[in-house]
């Protein structure tokens, strides 16, 4: 067996690292075990993904060398979950139809190795046992553009949230993408009772509902109008939701616009929102 003392030097230098990591994790875990006992005492949701969002811009900032931001991005992920999450009971169902095994995979990228997660074979199903409070999350798929199937899980959450249900979109996975990597292709959202907050960027969802069947072209003209040019408008028919930067709620004055344009015609309303994704750099092919 190969003998070397500058080999052996740097294992055990790595084997002193590794004690004092694990050291920090386990004391990292019970702050956040304390942070969660003081968030139940005064009544805030321990679910917070703009926070998590900001945390991560940081490390991504201040990180370099080989490991790769995506490897960050999975620890820091699954200390969130293997703490806060899970110790406070939460729980994830996952849509997963058999062309698009994706989800799933995704949803454990999420939220981590040990938070129980199960399979719903329909939209609804999944949403309806987040909405009876059976499970915390629900991840389906993200909309597409001219979507109009009357079954589609975001036109329930449009109803319930006119009718004042506490309900939310609060992320979309993946959390992250690669620089040139086509992270389009089956984007999912997360929805929850949990509130969506700013993390200082971000992707808001405005439903709409109308009361007769409306042109996508003749909406979009009115939603231009209230002041968002930078949307993206899905649905058809009746439903529709848009995307726009920024953090907005119902009282923004852009939404409060668009409000009382269309109020004769139909409701208008927040349905949450997510972090920007974060973009991963390739590092390893950069010029030193």
């Amino acid at each position: 067996m190969y003998q070397s003392i500058p080999l052996d030097k740097i294992r055990q230098k790595i084997d002193s690292l590794d004690d004092q990591i694990h050291d920090l994790l386990l004391e990292r875990a019970d702050l956040v075990m304390a942070i969660s006992e003081e968030k139940k005492k005064a009544g805030i949701q321990i679910v917070q993904p703009a926070r998590e969002a900001r945390m991560i811009r940081r490390l991504m900032e201040r990180h370099r060398g080989p490991l790769p931001e995506e490897t960050i991005v999975r620890i820091w992920r699954e200390l969130v979950s293997s703490v806060s999450l899970l110790q406070t009971g939460l729980s994830v169902v996952v849509y997963v139809p058999e062309d698009i095994p994706e989800y799933w995979d995704m949803a454990r990228d999420y939220f981590g190795s040990v938070l129980p997660m199960q399979r719903a074979d329909k939209q609804i199903h999944a949403l309806n046992m987040v909405r009876e409070g059976k499970l915390t999350f629900a991840v389906l798929p993200y909309p597409e553009i001219s979507e109009a199937n009357d079954d589609s899980w975001w036109h329930t959450v449009i109803d319930a949230v006119i009718q004042g249900e506490e309900l939310s979109i609060i992320q979309r996975l993946p959390f992250g993408y690669k620089e040139n990597f086509n992270f389009e292709q089956h984007p999912t959202l997360v929805i929850s009772k949990s509130k969506f907050g700013p993390s200082d960027d971000d992707i808001s969802l405005i439903g709409i509902k109308m009361n007769e069947d409306t042109s996508r072209s003749k909406l979009m003209e009115q939603i231009e109008k209230a002041g968002f040019t930078d949307s993206y408008l899905f649905g058809s028919s009746k439903y529709f939701m848009f995307t726009t930067h920024g953090y907005v709620l119902n009282d923004h004055e852009k939404l409060s616009k668009l409000k009382e344009m269309i109020s004769d015609n139909g409701d208008v309303t927040s349905i949450g929102g997510y972090p920007t994704p974060t973009m991963y750099h390739d590092f390893s092919q950069k010029e030193e």
